[in-house]
């Protein structure tokens, strides 16, 4: 796989490559909707490129590649919204609960639901594909690392539980927005409501043992459509 460079090195250039690759993304993004993982080809994400194919190999060595890099460009998004989020949320349990509303909304739009399902067929193929599994490792990282960080602020700061293990509470958090998320795509009943629901009590009671006289000043609505920014 080609870095990117090929000689220059200025401002204009790297926003060029920049500009470039996400265009490369966006297109391997509306090829993988469109065909699904198994039956993609390089020939599909290039009919949806609006430059030359030869700009995609070199960046990318193969349709894996293009892949990856993919699974990381999502992340990236991802990441920036959930930044958006907490700088709006202020609190460690506002930011928590942002999560969980980004994560596994109420409702989904077309585009929303499209791209998690395309996710989803990805993470399937992690079990057999080493290079996928590494990117997912990765993305569960940084949202775990995410989740696990909110909760020792709030720790800190006397809003959570001491008693609270910040990076155990974090992996099942996101394990069961994962598996909620999976379950929302897969299987014809509500997961959504019930999984939401509960995990919005969770992150409130992590307040009520802290501060067990304060829980009346900390309940909260669980429907928390409203929390997020426009």
């Amino acid at each position: 796989m080609s870095d990117g460079t090929n000689g220059g090195s200025d401002a204009g250039d790297e926003n060029g490559e920049s500009d470039v690759n996400t265009l490369i993304m966006e297109a391997t993004y509306r090829a993988l909707c469109e065909h699904g993982y198994a039956e993609l080809s390089v020939s599909h994400i290039a009919a949806e490129f609006e430059k030359s194919k030869s700009l995609l190999y070199y960046h990318y060595d193969s349709k894996d590649d293009l892949i990856a890099g993919f699974l990381r460009f999502a992340c990236d998004h991802f990441l920036a919204m959930l930044d958006a989020a907490e700088r709006e949320a202020g609190s460690p349990l506002d930011r928590l609960h942002a999560f969980v509303d980004i994560y596994l909304a109420a409702e989904l739009d077309g585009e929303m639901a499209e791209a998690q399902r395309a996710i989803i067929d990805l993470r399937g193929q992690a079990v057999a594909e080493s290079r996928f599994r590494e990117e997912f490792t990765r993305i569960d990282e940084h949202l775990r690392d995410r989740l696990e960080t909110a909760i020792a602020d709030g720790v800190e700061s006397g809003l959570i539980d001491d008693a609270i293990d910040p990076e155990e509470a974090a992996t099942w958090l996101l394990s069961t927005l994962t598996g909620a998320m999976l379950q929302r795509h897969t299987a014809d009943y509500d997961v959504v409501t019930p999984v939401r629901a509960m995990l919005h009590s969770y992150v409130e009671e992590f307040a009520r043992a802290a501060d067990p006289a304060g829980a009346d000043e900390t309940d909260r609505d669980v429907d928390r459509d409203d929390a997020l920014p426009e």
